[in-house]
């Protein structure tokens, strides 16, 4: 009977952080929920607090307890769920325009001592998060899966410098979950990664890293992109054709774009079929769009 307790009582509580991070309730209580839970000796409570608190990291002492987790805990699963809400932070800081002289720089020297800086404005929360995700990334007898988490993390950072090396390392890497999270990354910043996305788009390339390089092209407004796309409409792969069909509308630079996905919209497959033609929605809207624009001289 007390084993059974046990194991329920795990699932209730994964429920619940599930549910709040779900929602996104994050009231007074369910952020005390999730405090007292990373602190939990149960690691898949750990690891489901670690994700919820992605919601929540501004609140008294959580990002505190993140950063601990994201750089000293034993289970490097955990690890890597601390590390994807720490992702969070990063966005917030670029929304922020916190990447000024200060802010921009790598060098971990900044803060000589965690200790010395404590939680206040949301920059030195950035600074403190930035330099930890950083440090996991210089360290290269870190876990590559924690590395590759971390990356991930700082993939709205991707028009610095450094994290352009990191790119470009990690798809150098013989691992294809290495190049995945790169391609992921490029596609933050397209227009830096013409080349490289479109070496990715070609129709011998492994299907995942394939299917990301589409994805990583949606926002990319690259004709050179577009024409690399086009040629995969010739598979017979629902995904890929899936995929990259909502691709070419986003990008909208396709000659005859309106008719090919008239056609796929009679394609054999369902799933084909529906992303065609919530494609041609989408053209639909940007052609009108630029109507406005262009002939009548709206503003968007």
């Amino acid at each position: 009977m007390h084993d059974y307790y046990e194991n329920s009582e795990w699932k209730l509580i994964l429920d619940r952080l599930s549910a709040i991070r779900e929602q996104e309730d994050f009231s007074s209580a369910n952020v005390e929920f999730i405090r007292s839970h990373l602190q939990s000796h149960d690691e898949r409570v750990r690891g489901g607090a670690a994700l919820a608190a992605e919601g929540c990291l501004f609140e008294p002492y959580i990002l505190d307890l993140v950063l601990d987790i994201a750089e000293n805990d034993e289970n490097e699963a955990i690890r890597k769920a601390a590390i994807q809400s720490l992702g969070q932070v990063i966005y917030e800081g670029v929304l922020q325009d916190f990447e000024d002289d200060e802010g921009a720089t790598t060098d971990l020297e900044f803060y000589e001592e965690w200790d010395e800086l404590q939680a206040g404005t949301l920059k030195e929360e950035y600074l403190r998060s930035k330099n930890l995700l950083f440090s996991i990334l210089q360290n290269e007898f870190d876990d590559r899966s924690v590395r590759e988490a971390a990356l991930n993390a700082v993939s709205d950072l991707g028009f610095l410098p450094d994290v352009e090396e990191w790119i470009e390392d990690f798809m150098e890497s013989e691992y294809q979950s290495s190049k995945l999270v790169a391609i992921h990354a490029m596609g933050k910043y397209p227009q830096s990664w013409e080349e490289e996305l479109a070496t990715s788009l070609l129709p011998g390339t492994p299907k995942p890293l394939l299917m990301e390089a589409i994805s990583s092209s949606y926002s990319s407004q690259s004709a050179k992109l577009a024409k690399c796309i086009e040629q995969l409409l010739n598979t017979d792969d629902p995904d890929i054709l899936s995929y990259a069909l909502l691709t070419l509308a986003n990008i909208n630079l396709t000659e005859g774009l309106g008719e090919i996905l008239q056609s796929f919209s009679l394609h054999a497959d369902e799933k084909v079929r529906k992303a065609a033609r919530d494609a041609l929605e989408n053209f639909s809207k940007q052609s009108f769009s630029d109507y406005l624009q262009d002939e009548l001289g709206f503003e968007e």
